[in-house]
């Protein structure tokens, strides 16, 4: 091996690691600042979506309450024994927390959308992509909440088909709360 193929080869070889270091020192402050918003780093960072999300969708639910509501009333005292045993289950599975809550929901959607056709709920509407879209045309959501319930569907599909979820109590008390929250409107609608 002569010394040009040897210099072509260290240079081959090193390319990729000196390319990543010159960018991590490049970038270094963009990084540094994003390093407080991460909570965990994960290989498809489905729990760091998956908090940002429930956020999110807590902040316009709350904005969605105080616009209809004037009154705050505690959540916890109205409770329902079905919303405690939900609330109960989160501390021993986070995963089948918001499976049940979600539940609650559908069943809530189902039952009432089955009422406009004076038909018993019925599994048929489970299966309705667009169930969200009817409970809007029936007026007992509005575009706000129609947000929310396809929110919560798309969340809790996540939940549901990621094989590795650690999310914190907190966040799946806040995804719990807000299903019950609207599954409780749409029974009351």
């Amino acid at each position: 091996m002569d010394a040009l193929t040897f210099l072509s080869e260290i240079i081959r070889s090193l390319a990729w690691p000196v390319t990543v270091v010159v960018l991590v020192f490049v970038l270094r402050r963009p990084i540094v600042e994003l390093i407080p918003l991460l909570r965990r780093l994960k290989y498809k960072e489905l729990e760091l979506e998956f908090s940002q999300q429930v956020s999110e969708l807590k902040a316009e639910a709350e904005a969605i309450s105080e616009a209809e509501a004037g009154e705050h009333e505690e959540k916890e005292e109205r409770a329902s024994p079905s919303s405690s045993r939900i609330l109960n289950l989160v501390s021993f599975s986070s995963r089948a927390a918001i499976m049940e809550a979600w539940l609650e929901v559908e069943s809530a959607a189902i039952a009432v959308a089955s009422s406009f056709w004076n038909q018993p709920p019925s599994d048929t509407l489970k299966n309705y992509p667009k169930l969200g879209e009817y409970l809007l045309q029936c007026k007992v959501i509005n575009e706000k909440q129609l947000d929310i319930f396809n929110k919560l569907r798309r969340l809790r599909n996540k939940a549901v088909h990621a094989e590795e979820l650690e999310l914190s109590e907190k966040d799946a008390r806040a995804y719990v709360q807000l299903a019950l929250d609207l599954a409780e409107h749409i029974r009351n609608a």
